[in-house]
């Protein structure tokens, strides 16, 4: 079929249950676009917003394979019913306006804005097609989704990656006053790293070759994150190999990589992370981290990274993955981002970023220990603030919060006893903390509360599917999103009980505003 390209997007019919199509679309001597597409006329149940604009004013065709009669409209907007306002719709957590997303790529900071850059399929609220997607913001809270950034191509999907400010110009792309930003990125025939540059701060996004500038390793080796080596004054690249192995590469141009180690970090796989920090006693300090959120503290040193401490976790639960820290963050500060693994039958979208989090580096009884917690800019989304000081609750009688039908942020401050047993529901969902076992529990999910003392400091963030918990000042995060953390607005309170007396020093409510303006 010959169509005219006069709009952005041409709108196709797809049941999520109907097989796959291959949808080829061409356009004289460009690259062909192709697509894995589940083409339903008869019944269906998703609209795919296909990104036709490379195309804008020109011919192109389309074809199907295995040949079917089908239909489609045109836009030049993605309209949704009800946009940001459908009922499982997060209201405080990034999710696309349409379609499928996962781990997030390419965080960077840079002229004021921070970019993140997701997987995305634009074909269905169903992993396949991989795309970079692209959003912005100006405080990490409220996010505006751009332009597709990456497309398939003859190289293979878009896998994940990360993004660097060319500062010293090094590929020598710089034109005019902006430095060039560079996207790192995986494609998948055969799985080979690639680079895409930006001249005007990721308004517009360019592919740099067809050829990859690290070929294949090993494996499905993917995921590859740049950062700038202060010890070594050149760039290191964490890269995923294959089992529980990486490789960290180096190079001096940002061009040319040569692999130094390989390094494994038992139990994690896939998405690295490698980043310094600098811990509360003033030591710089490099953390490396896999897609499940098992850690590595060490060093950098001349042959490569240098583990000085074993393993640890620091998300427990079946949400968070494939977590990355932004590039080029002012005065320091290490945020991070992850992917909250969505398992709810949505119509439209599927999966979530998780709210930002600011990582600090603690050394505590001779060891260090990655803490998190929400970034200090969800101040900014505070709507109504109830403060509760210095109450008890008694054994057996529970203690009633009412709130408001919205998301909150609820920060407790808790001294237990060794027997105590506190029970906490909020809007229907259950949350456990135990002072004889030193545990917290979210459902089925627990984790150990190790640097129990003389009180428990319990941060909550509750959006509409997911819970997200911060306990031992940040060491411990547990989160997780499915149908047992749906908030039932019917049960618009918080309840708390208690084996024993429990004394509650403070507690803090905030309801929160939705992220998504008007």
């Amino acid at each position: 079929m010959q169509i005219e390209v006069k709009q952005k997007y041409l709108i196709f019919p797809v049941n999520t249950l109907s097989s796959y199509k291959k949808m080829t679309i061409s356009c004289g001597k460009k690259q062909e676009y192709t697509l894995d597409i589940r083409l339903d006329n008869l019944s269906p149940n998703f609209y795919a917003y296909i990104d036709v604009s490379q195309y804008m004013g020109k011919m192109i065709s389309v074809s199907i394979e295995p040949e079917m009669e089908f239909s489609f409209e045109k836009s030049d907007t993605i309209n949704i019913p009800s946009l940001y306002h459908e009922p499982y719709r997060p209201q405080v957590h990034f999710t696309a306006k349409n379609g499928w997303i996962n781990d997030p790529n390419g965080l960077v900071y840079t002229d004021g804005q921070y970019h993140m850059f997701y997987q995305y399929n634009p074909c269905e609220n169903k992993w396949n097609n991989m795309h970079w997607g692209h959003a912005v913001s100006t405080d990490l809270i409220h996010w505006e989704e751009k332009d597709i950034a990456l497309f398939p191509d003859k190289t293979g999907a878009m896998f994940s990656g990360s993004a660097i400010v060319d500062e010293r110009n090094l590929l020598g792309l710089k034109a005019g006053e902006e430095p060039t930003v560079l996207l790192y990125y995986t494609a998948t025939d055969p799985f080979s790293q690639y680079i895409a540059y930006s001249r005007d701060s990721l308004k517009t996004i360019t592919k740099y070759s067809d050829c990859p500038v690290v070929p294949h390793i090993a494996g499905s080796n993917r995921d590859p994150k740049v950062v700038f080596c202060e010890e070594w004054n050149a760039y290191v690249m964490a890269l995923y190999l294959e089992d529980d192995i990486y490789g960290i590469l180096r190079s001096d141009d940002l061009l040319h990589w040569n692999l130094v180690q390989k390094l494994s970090l038992p139990k994690d796989n896939e998405c690295p992370d490698l980043f310094p920090i600098t811990a509360d006693d003033g030591k710089r300090k490099w953390i490396f981290i896999g897609a499940h959120d098992r850690y590595i503290v060490g060093d950098m040193c001349k042959d490569g990274f240098c583990p000085t401490e074993e393993a640890k976790s620091l998300h427990y639960g079946k949400s968070a993955y494939a977590g990355q820290t932004f590039s080029g963050m002012p005065n320091g500060r290490v945020v991070r981002i992850d992917w909250d693994k969505w398992n709810i039958n949505t119509p439209n979208i599927c999966g979530q970023m998780s709210f930002p989090t600011e990582l600090t580096l603690k050394k505590i009884d001779g060891s260090y220990y990655l803490c998190a917690h929400p970034v200090k800019e969800i101040e900014s989304i505070y709507d109504k603030n109830e403060f509760i000081e210095d109450f008890t609750v008694h054994a057996s009688t529970p203690e009633r919060v009412s709130l408001s039908q919205t998301p909150y942020l609820i920060k407790m401050n808790i001294e237990p006893t060794l027997s105590t047993k506190l029970a906490l529901k909020i809007f229907g969902i259950d949350i456990f903390l135990n002072g004889s076992d030193n545990s917290i529990k979210l459902n089925d999910i627990s984790a150990p509360v190790t640097l129990l003392s003389e009180k428990w400091e319990l941060i909550m963030l509750i959006d509409k599917c997911s819970v997200e918990l911060y306990l031992d000042d940040g060491k411990i995060y547990l989160g997780t999103i499915d149908e047992k953390t749906y908030c039932d607005y019917n049960l618009p309170y918080l309840e708390i009980t208690s084996s024993t007396d429990c004394r509650i020093k403070n507690t803090e409510l905030h309801s929160l505003k939705s992220i998504w303006r008007d």
